[in-house]
């Protein structure tokens, strides 16, 4: 019984990442490299707080003009691509950041501290929009959606890697997380230039010719509010939980980094087969609606934690949410753009997250410093609720778009 169990799950993985490019491999390695650097966000507002001081309500500014950044760096990249192409955005994104990293770990004062972050973000989030640019560009013909979703796997690899290895490091040294961010960036750079220098895409870049709006269409826009509503609810992950998980649990940063990692870990080992057997036997809205509603339950279940076995749980929850949601979304906006859109309406989508990262903290922060923790948590629930609902209610994503 065990043999057959196993070669029918050899099976689904093989054919879940047989026929991608060797390009759409080396772009989703050039990610992982560069998110399992993702050590400085996890641990910020543990660094803020214990490590320089910071009062509650300035270490939630602070990681709000990461989210500002953040959001500078997705339209700046989308628009540097159409214009310089997404090779050259995303080389300056990679080295400029490794230099941003090395420069911000010395600086300690508010202001200072507020305006390095946002420059930082700004400029290393522009790989984002010119790396999912890339991605189209460089997938064989009807594998574009499974291209992104390794991508994602890769992403999300690298992020159950860095938190991981950022709370060993944390615990040493928390200035040592910007070093180690230094150098995945310099590592992922060096990989991108090495193998993309001389490489054509196989698609040509997008022209002005028969581009529309993703501003002058009302699905899209819809599907952006509720995207930013389940970011604001989905970032509490980074932004509210590794504080929760310290004042109310007093867990290690060791502990605080491998329940972090689990999520990726999760991610890596289910998504590309779920998406596989999925993409075509369930609508995308429908899909996402499922998924926020088990990140409902979720952030609910971190109010009937009583220990690490229940916050192992709560993640397991968010992790599945995570899988039946994210993936349908970018695969939504992706087909609601069309061919000759694409590059605008990924930047709208980008934009849209990163301005959940700025209000992720804000909201978060204030909930808690004024009502407290399980406040928060059923109120960003409740909030899931309401959000399902809305994706539920949405079109097909392919359908008519206005023009701009």
């Amino acid at each position: 019984m065990t043999i057959p169990v196993i070669s029918w799950v050899w099976r689904q993985y093989r054919a879940a990442f047989e026929g991608l490019s060797q390009e759409a491999w080396v772009l989703a390695t050039v990610m992982f490299v560069n998110r399992a650097g993702t050590m400085v966000l996890p641990f910020l507002g543990l660094y803020l707080r214990e490590g320089l001081g910071f009062s509650l309500a300035d270490t939630g500014w602070i990681m709000a003009f990461y989210g500002i950044g953040s959001m500078v760096g997705a339209l700046a990249g989308g628009a540097l691509s159409d214009r310089w192409g997404s090779y050259r955005v995303q080389t300056t994104a990679l080295f400029v950041g490794s230099g941003l990293f090395l420069v911000l770990s010395f600086l300690t004062e508010f202001w200072s501290l507020a305006m390095g972050v946002f420059v930082l973000t700004a400029v290393a989030d522009m790989v984002r929009p010119a790396n999912s640019s890339a991605v189209f560009e460089y997938a064989k013909e009807g594998n574009v959606t499974r291209a992104f979703s390794l991508n994602r796997m890769a992403i999300n690899f690298g992020f159950s890697v860095g938190p991981a290895a950022a709370g060993v490091i944390a615990a040493w040294s928390y200035q040592g997380l910007f070093w180690a961010d230094a150098a995945t960036c310099a590592a992922a750079g060096l990989l991108f230039v090495g193998f993309f220098r001389k490489r054509r895409p196989r698609r040509a870049r997008e022209t002005q010719q028969g581009v529309k709006s993703p501003y002058r269409d009302r699905g899209a826009l819809a599907f952006s509010i509720l995207v930013l509503l389940f970011a604001v609810a989905f970032f509490q992950l980074v932004s509210t939980m590794p504080l929760y998980y310290r004042e109310v649990f007093a867990l290690r940063e060791e502990q605080i980094g491998l329940l972090l990692g689990f999520n990726g870990l999760l991610i890596v080992a289910v998504e590309m087969v779920f998406v596989n057997w999925a993409q075509n036997r369930i609508a995308p809205r429908h899909a996402i609606a499922l998924g926020v509603l088990v990140m409902a339950l979720a952030f609910a279940s971190l109010n009937w934690a009583t220990g690490l076995t229940g916050l192992y749980a709560s993640m397991l929850l968010l992790s599945v949410s995570e899988i039946l949601a994210m993936p349908f979304m970018i695969s939504w906006i992706t087909l609601r753009a069309g061919d000759q859109s694409r590059g605008r309406y990924l930047g709208l989508y980008a934009a849209t997250y990163a301005l959940g990262h700025i209000l992720a903290p804000l909201v978060g922060t204030y909930v808690i410093a004024h009502y407290g923790y399980p406040q928060l948590y059923y109120g960003v629930a409740a909030l899931s609720v309401v959000t399902a609902f809305g994706f539920s209610q949405l079109p097909p994503a392919i359908g008519r778009q206005s023009r701009p």
